[in-house]
């Protein structure tokens, strides 16, 4: 079984509290600091042996994250680590559908994304991809998502935006792509070319967020995500999630892909050598983030606590590293994962010392059970 970080290059402010903290003075954001506690995080769990670490973030916010530019952050941490596997969780493309207008459950920050980036270019991404796999020798997984949240012509639209990827990728010379929402000519030269990744196959990682995703997924054959605790899906409860992640197994099998269909699970994770200092711990977490997701639901995030607190109580990996092994066995059976995504700093409400902690208990108590 394997086992990842999952980051968002969390930001440090000045005196150590986030600013939805309700003892916070106003510290301002410390930015090379947290560039140094976050690459201390990346050497500890490559020292230890980890598989992965895994990227999410996004633009114009560092309340959660400072990583705008997942593919850069990963290229810059291949050239960082010798061992460590790298995957964006997620790179979300710009794309958009001709007429297509925010959701009304976007934060300002994602409608600001929306209305003025420009749409990312294919070509560009897979040349950018392809770079990082080089760099890292074949170590970096390219995980992305659409946020199609049960939209047909949006994952459709998502999947052939994934297949052009793809031909690039495979193709020594691109032989031209027509589809219905992209099109473009094939190479007018030989010598004409983009750089190519060390994996053929490039292998991919993509986030499942709705229930209408799943089977889809599985036939089309891509290795899914699933945020145990920590996803919208998390709603229908763990009884309905094992149900879609049957039906993706299912529906993988019956399109006749080859091996066997399994998920990355990534779930809130808060360790502590003692039952008393977990307890503490957690406590003081669930506190701040239930002031988390009550700032986005009042600045228009409509579903800001769709995954908030309460769905984080019935699914973590909270606790002692004994209750910790004891939960991942149950993921295992349950979710038929074979990778433990551990998100150390949910809602990035945990203090850099606790979440070091975490890891270490993370390391000698809990992954040695599993290898």
């Amino acid at each position: 079984m394997d086992f990842g970080l999952f980051t968002t290059w969390n930001a440090v402010y000045e005196g150590g509290m986030v600013p939805w903290d309700p003892e916070y003075q106003g510290g301002k954001l410390l930015e090379a600091e947290a560039y140094k506690q976050n690459f201390r995080e990346i050497d500890h769990i490559e020292d230890a042996g980890w598989d992965y670490v895994w990227f999410g973030g996004g633009h114009f916010s560092t309340q959660g994250s400072m990583d705008p530019q997942s593919l850069m952050l990963s290229s810059v941490i291949a050239n960082h680590t010798k061992n460590l596997k790298i995957g964006t969780s997620i790179h979300r493309p710009t794309l958009r559908l001709p007429g297509e207008t925010p959701s009304p459950r976007a934060l300002p920050h994602e409608r600001y994304a929306f209305d003025n980036l420009q749409p990312e270019d294919p070509f560009q991404v897979a040349e950018q991809v392809a770079i990082v796999d080089q760099i890292s020798e074949g170590r970096f997984i390219y995980g992305a998502g659409a946020r199609t949240r049960g939209s047909a012509e949006r994952r459709e639209y998502f999947f052939e935006y994934l297949e052009l990827l793809k031909q690039l990728w495979e193709e020594d010379r691109f032989s031209g792509f027509e589809g219905k929402h992209f099109n473009y000519p094939a190479f007018y030269e030989s010598y004409m070319s983009i750089p190519k990744p060390v994996q053929r196959p490039m292998p991919m990682l993509l986030p499942v967020d709705s229930q209408e995703s799943f089977v889809p997924m599985g036939e089309q054959g891509y290795r899914i995500a699933i945020g145990a605790g920590s996803s919208p899906h998390n709603l229908r409860g763990s009884a309905i999630l094992r149900e879609d992640v049957n039906a993706y197994r299912k529906a993988w099998i019956d399109a006749g892909h080859e091996g066997e269909p399994s998920t990355v699970v990534r779930v809130p994770t808060l360790v502590a050598n003692t039952q008393e200092k977990a307890d503490r711990r957690v406590e003081n977490l669930m506190d701040l983030a239930r002031i988390y997701y009550s700032g986005r639901t009042a600045i228009g995030s409509t579903d800001a606590g769709s995954a908030g607190p309460e769905a984080t109580q019935e699914v973590n990996l909270f606790g002692t590293p004994e209750e910790v092994v004891e939960k991942i066995h149950m993921f295992r059976e349950a979710f038929t994962t074979d990778e433990i995504m551990f998100e150390c700093n949910w809602t990035s409400s945990v203090p850099r010392e606790v979440v070091m902690e975490t890891l270490k208990c993370l390391s000698e108590d809990v992954i040695p059970h599993f290898k």
